[in-house]
């Protein structure tokens, strides 16, 4: 059984289709620029050691990049069953004040002994 703790994440893997749009229009605008700026014979010689596949690896990367950081986000939890742990306690917080007049001898041993000594017991 797998469980998204945020579900609402998985709404990031709409930026794929989103990133390969992009760079759909942006490969068609691009081979319109280089139309418009040199004939077919003159740009064949300007960008002869382009490489045709850097560019979609690259942009496939980040699409595969956008999916697991989505992934991660949604943080899944997989097991068998779903188990509910009862604890038993309570939370206590104590404060003690720590001052030099807990060193006042007017209670045996001192102030400060006898609240180490109450809280010991709680």
């Amino acid at each position: 059984m797998i469980r998204f703790e945020h579900f609402e994440s998985i709404l990031f893997l709409l930026a794929i289709p989103l990133t390969l749009l992009v760079f759909w229009w942006y490969q068609v605008w691009k081979k319109k620029a280089l139309e418009s700026f040199a004939n077919q014979r003159f740009s064949s010689i300007l960008i002869q050691d382009y490489s045709r596949w850097k560019q979609p690896i690259k942009y496939l990367l980040f699409a595969t990049s956008i999916f697991f950081l989505t992934l991660g986000l949604s943080n899944p939890q997989m097991g068998t069953k779903l188990e509910e742990v009862k604890r038993k306690g309570v939370d206590l917080m104590i404060a003690i004040d720590l001052s030099n007049s807990m060193l006042a001898e007017d209670i045996k041993p001192n102030r400060l002994q006898n609240s180490k000594r109450a809280i010991s017991r709680l």
